[in-house]
């Protein structure tokens, strides 16, 4: 399976009489999670404002100083787009009033596609056996969990025998 990627294009474009700073995001994912989305989970939110206007969570992208006015302003915005998987994957434009703005809107984008990529691991992972073995170690393989689980007891077995 391809990884995700997201698809960002920036411009000035004209609309209605006004030359604005655009920026447009689509995210690219393999066509078998792609359909396993598009029946299930188009509705998943990716970035809401509300959940970012008090306070910035620890293990997000960190915001550049230069642009933290900006992002700032834009959460604070009821224009402020949200984010969804269904947005994400058809593709958002976002006409920004000035390059900061635009610069702000990217930002989030990014954010959401980390968000988005989390879904995407978990929908990937579908209908086969994911092991956690404590310790944040995941093993999706169940066949090589149980090799290495057995390569383990003969290890320990064999260490056994010669410290008796």
């Amino acid at each position: 399976m391809a990884p995700a990627k997201l698809v960002i294009r920036k411009g000035m474009f004209l609309i209605q009489g006004k030359v604005r700073a655009c920026c447009n995001v689509q995210a690219i994912v393999d066509p078998k999670v792609r359909a396993i989305l598009d029946e299930h989970f188009l509705a998943e939110p990716l970035f809401k404002r509300a959940a970012y206007l008090a306070a910035w969570p620890a293990g997000a992208l960190p915001i550049p100083a230069p642009l933290a006015p900006a992002l700032s302003a834009l959460l604070k915005n009821d224009a402020c787009p949200e984010i969804t998987v269904k947005t994400l994957l058809a593709g958002q434009l976002h006409q920004g009033a000035n390059v900061w703005e635009m610069m702000a809107f990217e930002f989030i984008a990014k954010m959401a596609f980390d968000n988005f990529q989390a879904i995407v691991q978990s929908v990937s992972e579908m209908g086969s056996d994911v092991i956690y073995a404590g310790n944040g170690v995941v093993q999706s393989d169940a066949a090589q969990f149980d090799a290495d689980t057995a390569a383990e007891m003969r290890a320990l077995s064999g260490s056994d025998l010669a410290a008796a």
